[in-house]
């Protein structure tokens, strides 16, 4: 069910169940007043006739005849006044006007002692009686009665009112009601209908936040979405890259492994000479040399991804000199000069993670020069950042390539990266150590003359 069923119900409901318990408790409390009130009257006229009675009678003296046309004396004159009256004496009526009740209606009156008096309510048909006895003498029981039907009309006729009252309250209630729930529940539909739009992929919807009452739930809400929005394009935008990397791993895994296969087949079928075979498996050689570095370098990938950083103070010094010596050989075979120039003295960062960084670009630079040149790193302190610059004098990238080269198996000139046996993979790997260090890397290239490199992380 609804919210705004169960207020509508609810306030309906209440409504009514407390105006009709108020209603029948003020009829109910009149309807005791109105009794009340006959029952002193009837009282103190039945005390009146009692003395009138004993002032005009001697009952222990006085004949039946005698009590009998005194009686229907007072009979006469009370009856105009809507009351009726019964002498009981010697164990039956001398006198009974009293026509509208059967005498065994009000039996128990006559069991009335000295010095009290019995009143009861006795209904009749269509007529409601209040009647009252009194010992009046030893053996003389007055009884006195009279219709008091009007006040059980009224009481009637008050019922019957309010009925009719309840249904035009309860039509007007429901309306009010209705309204009523449809106003208090306003917000919650919006939101409802914005929650529905969002399950739909709807994001840009906006709650308004005028409502003061609704204003702080609005303004989280619009958050939500928000928040929701962003992370959902970046779900996408990541999910577009998770599939171009997996096309692109393909691609790359393709060509290498259709040179594998074509040259394969060739060494057992073809009647090749020595030189061909051995041509052949120079290319299956190279080939699977590439899909192995390949393969390490996704390796890397996914170490960077998932390594927790150790972040700890490393001398620079020996940083740097870790990869000069592993680079050493090449750079002399390929007559390239490395200075370094470093005013730091430690650099706070996982040292695995550094090394991969620093090795992949030095190798980028060795792969970008194809003899001669000079690759220079330069570490210094700028406020509470640490400056890494790596420059070096090779070909260059393109300026309309610089925003792509971090994407991984993105390269500039793919032929040139079959003969060096990279797989565009090497930058991306480096931007991901940065990012783990929470710092930035910036590229700087002007085609022919070179390309530098500067990587700021926190201090």
């Amino acid at each position: 069910m609804k919210l705004w069923i169960k207020i509508f119900l609810s306030i309906l409901i209440l409504s009514l169940s407390t105006l009709t318990i108020s209603i029948a408790y003020i009829i109910n409390q009149n309807h005791i007043t109105s009794i009340n009130r006959e029952q002193e009257r009837a009282l103190g006229e039945m005390e009146l006739i009692r003395i009138s009675l004993s002032n005009s009678l001697d009952f222990s003296g006085a004949s039946t005849d005698t009590l009998t046309v005194i009686m229907d004396r007072y009979g006469e004159y009370y009856s105009n006044r809507g009351i009726s009256l019964g002498l009981y004496t010697n164990g039956g009526y001398v006198y009974n006007n009293i026509a509208s009740l059967n005498p065994d209606t009000y039996l128990a009156l006559l069991s009335v002692k000295e010095d009290e008096k019995i009143a009861q309510i006795i209904q009749s048909e269509s007529h409601d009686y209040i009647l009252i006895s009194d010992l009046i003498h030893d053996n003389a029981v007055l009884v006195y009665a009279r219709d008091i039907s009007e006040i059980y009309e009224s009481r009637s006729n008050s019922i019957s009112l309010y009925f009719i009252l309840l249904i035009f309250f309860t039509c007007f209630l429901g309306v009010f009601s209705y309204l009523y729930a449809k106003w208090i529940t306003r917000p919650l539909n919006a939101l409802h209908k914005g929650a529905m739009a969002i399950s739909s992929g709807n994001y840009d919807l906006y709650l308004s936040e005028k409502d003061k009452e609704f204003r702080d739930v609005a303004g989280a809400f619009n958050q939500m979405a928000k928040d929701v929005k962003d992370r959902t394009l970046e779900l996408e935008e990541k999910a577009k890259e998770l599939q171009t990397f997996i096309d692109d791993l393909s691609h790359e895994m393709n060509t290498p492994l259709t040179a594998i296969q074509g040259y394969s087949q060739f060494l057992l079928n073809a009647n090749a000479l020595e030189e061909q075979k051995r041509t052949a498996a120079l290319y299956i050689h190279s080939e699977a040399r590439r899909i192995r570095d390949m393969y390490s370098k996704l390796m890397v990938l996914s170490f960077a991804r998932e390594h927790n950083i150790d972040r700890k103070q490393y001398l620079c010094e020996e940083l740097v000199e870790e990869v000069h010596q592993t680079f050493q050989n090449e750079m002399i075979k390929q007559n390239i000069s490395f200075t370094k120039e470093i005013s730091v003295d430690y650099l706070k960062v996982d040292k695995t993670l550094f090394h991969m960084l620093f090795s992949n670009l030095v190798k980028n630079s060795l792969q970008a020069m194809e003899e001669g040149g000079s690759i220079h790193i330069k570490i210094y302190n700028q406020e509470d950042l640490s400056k890494i610059v790596i420059k070096d004098t090779g070909i260059g990238i393109p300026k309309d390539k610089l925003n792509q080269v971090t994407k991984p198996f993105y390269r500039i000139d793919k032929s040139r990266s079959r003969q060096t046996g990279g797989a565009g993979l090497g930058l991306s790997i480096c931007s991901k150590i940065v990012a783990l260090h929470d710092g930035s890397m910036e590229i700087d290239s002007i085609q022919e003359e070179g390309t530098s490199i500067t990587i700021t992380i926190p201090g």
